[in-house]
């Protein structure tokens, strides 16, 4: 009776066209991530919206010089103009991206480390699409070239940097005080083998600060607005604020 019903149903015109129309779909859908560039890659989706979603990365690889696209097609395939918001996951904390709203964001080396998440809506609702998609990549590693080239300067034993420290830095200059008359401070950077090395490079003034390699130091926090500004944190005591 079972394969009786089947048949049945499978004769009806209107079920046939459905099922036609479904198959073509998925299979286009499905063959898009495979016939595509192999230097792109899908993130996860998740969230309620009535519309399609796609989220991936341009650019070959999880690394910080790729392209993150957000796009959107209404049920019907006309492509649907979307306002984005993006968040930058450190530590499982999201923190906001300003002033990018567009669907397109270039990943730089602030990402390195963390995950990427893209909340995207309609710019508009006439054509009675809602709801809010999120697009989710990472996380986020150094190039090959890049990570090369600061393999081989470690390989040399030690790389210098030198950094200013900001006036309102905590931890402020290498003997723990702050700048005499509340200025700025030239300081070098050492990355070696085995440390950080944190000096002052105006006088004598200062003593050098170091910070063997741990699970949890030395690390380095990037400003969430200021690209140039970041906190270089020795130990659990001790701490710069810089600019680079």
């Amino acid at each position: 009776q079972f394969l009786e019903e089947l048949s049945n149903t499978l004769q009806d015109s209107d079920t046939l066209q459905f099922l036609r129309e479904n198959v073509q779909d998925l299979t286009r859908r499905v063959l898009s991530h495979f016939d595509g560039p192999q230097d792109t890659l899908f993130g996860r989706i998740s969230g309620e919206f009535n519309y399609r979603f796609a989220f991936k990365l341009e650019g070959g690889g999880c690394f910080q010089t790729g392209v993150l696209v957000a796009s959107a097609e209404s049920p019907s395939g006309l492509p649907v103009p979307l306002r984005c918001r993006w968040k930058r996951r450190v530590d499982d904390v999201p923190v906001e991206i300003h002033h990018v709203t567009s669907n397109m964001y270039q990943i730089s080396a602030d990402d390195v480390g963390t995950e990427i998440i893209v909340e995207a809506q309609p710019a508009d609702n006439e054509e009675g699409l809602f709801g809010v998609a999120i697009g989710t990549i990472g996380p986020f590693e150094l190039d090959p070239t890049t990570r090369r080239s600061l393999d081989n300067a470690l390989g040399l034993g030690s790389h210098k940097f030198s950094v200013t420290q900001l006036r309102d830095g905590a931890g402020a200059g290498a003997s723990g005080s702050t700048p005499a008359g509340g200025g700025s401070r030239e300081l070098a950077i050492n990355v070696c083998r085995d440390c950080v090395r944190v000096a002052n490079t105006q006088g004598s003034g200062g003593r050098e600060v170091v910070a063997e390699y741990s699970p949890e130091y030395p690390k380095v926090i990037i400003h969430t607005l200021d690209i140039q500004r970041f906190q270089l944190v020795m130990n659990e005591g001790r701490r710069f604020n810089l600019v680079a």
